[in-house]
């Protein structure tokens, strides 16, 4: 099951983790260091799958979030936050603003791809590139 997994992160430690786990298991991923350039790289690339932080320069996660989902081709990419954000709360705000999952880092990398995978496996995703036609507002 290769997929296209764009990352949005702006921690650099946790995007090479991440790269080296996923592109292990086969899948290719795209890298963003923060919330502006990866709603950029979405919107070009059309990816089977989002990972993204929640605190970040220049647009968070949540701003991310809220862009995608205004749009209805965005609302069926699973688009799930890698976060250190997992104080009581924190899960249900990113869950609220459009995320639909909550990950907490630091990550375990025996079970991380098998996590991410699951997400693959149960969504029905846009083909790519059929996002690229609009500009958030």
């Amino acid at each position: 099951m290769k997929a296209t997994i764009l990352v949005i992160e702006d921690d650099d430690a946790s995007r090479l983790l991440v790269t080296y786990l996923l592109e292990n298991a086969g899948h290719r991923v795209l890298l963003a260091e923060n919330g502006a350039l990866g709603l950029g790289l979405a919107l070009a690339e059309g990816p089977d799958l989002i990972l993204c932080d929640l605190q970040m320069p220049v647009m968070n996660g949540y701003e991310v979030a809220q862009s995608l989902r205004s749009h209805p081709t965005w609302r069926v990419v699973p688009l799930v936050a890698v976060t250190a954000f997992s104080m009581p709360g924190d899960r249900e705000k990113a869950l609220e603003v459009g995320f639909d999952e909550h990950l907490s880092k630091p990550i375990t990398p025996e079970t991380f791809v098998s996590q991410v995978e699951a997400f693959l496996g149960s969504s029905s995703c846009a083909p790519p590139g059929t996002a690229s036609h609009w500009s958030p507002g």
